[in-house]
Order: structure tokens, then C-alpha cells, then sequence
């Protein structure tokens, strides 16, 4: 498992290199970026600072620190989003496997974090979305677990490091 990330900035800024990797944002992206830098509660500055850092080529900088009690809770939250608001794409799924992958979260406890998803369906949707939610959420952990090994993208390095 890659090294575990505790920058805030620095997780954003990672996830956003990746997202603009093929040069454009899709809907799903922005909305995944939109509810990682809510999630981690990054000042409103912070993710125009994190987009001029990624076109200039440059580090970020340092951000605030994460807990990895806060790490599961932002990672079910941007799941969470991804399996309700947006098209559940490649590039989307990228984006959650790079998060689960920085935050350290194996297998057992993504699969936790489902279950825990599941459970609270009545909470988070309507009552006649609980069914296609459902099978959202089992067909995107089959996805994500095909595309677990295949994605090799070192947290924390930028382009000039590399």
C-alpha cells in the first residue's frame, strides 16, 4: 500500500492533478472535487491556490493536517457523492480508488465503509432511489476493485520531482 497522505492541501492538490490529467474536467470530477475540498474543509482560497500551483508546475505547499478517523469519514462522504451525484465514469472511479489509496483504506475497511453506506441509505436518499442505490454501490466496489491495482500514481510528487 502506497505511503498515507496527511496534507490536506496536498491530497487535494494530488487529486486534482489526476482528474486534469487528460487536460479537462468532466462533470463528475468537478463534482468529486467540489465535495473533497467541502469534506476537507479546505478555506475557500485553497483550491484556486491548489489549480494555479498544478498549471504553474509547482508544490502546493503545506496544508492543515488530517487524522485518519477523518480520512474514513471524508472518504465515505466523496463516495458517498460519487455514487449519488455523478456518472460513476472511469476517470470518477479513478479518482476514488486515488483517494482510498492515499488515505491507506484496504479492502476490508472500504468495504465497511459500504456496508455503512448501506445502512444509512433511508437517512441519505428517497425511499425509491434505495433500490438503484443499491446496485450503484455493488457495481462501483466491483469497478474499484478492478481498477485498485492498476492505478500507479505516487501521493505528494509533482511533475518537476518526479
Amino acid at each position: 500500500m502506497a505511503e498515507v497522505l496527511e496534507d490536506k492541501r496536498k491530497i487535494f492538490w494530488n487529486a486534482a492533478r489526476l482528474a486534469l490529467r487528460d487536460g479537462e474536467l468532466s462533470n463528475g470530477e468537478k463534482r468529486i472535487l467540489v465535495k473533497l475540498a467541502h469534506t476537507l474543509k479546505l478555506s475557500d482560497e485553497e483550491p484556486k491556490l491548489v489549480f494555479e500551483s498544478i498549471v504553474k508546475g509547482k508544490d502546493p505547499g503545506e496544508g492543515s493536517r488530517i487524522d485518519e478517523h477523518e480520512m474514513r469519514l471524508v472518504y465515505g462522504q466523496v463516495l458517498e457523492a460519487m455514487l449519488i451525484h455523478t456518472d460513476r465514469s472511469d476517470d470518477v472511479l479513478s479518482m476514488i480508488v486515488f483517494l482510498r489509496k492515499m488515505f491507506g483504506i484496504d479492502e476490508s475497511e472500504h468495504r465497511a465503509i459500504t456496508r455503512s453506506l448501506d445502512r444509512q441509505l433511508e437517512e441519505i436518499v428517497h425511499r425509491s432511489f434505495i433500490e438503484e442505490f443499491r446496485m450503484r454501490l455493488k457495481d462501483s466496489a466491483d469497478r474499484i476493485g478492478d481498477i485498485v491495482e492498476n492505478l500507479n500514481i505516487l501521493p505528494g510528487k509533482s511533475r518537476n520531482n518526479e
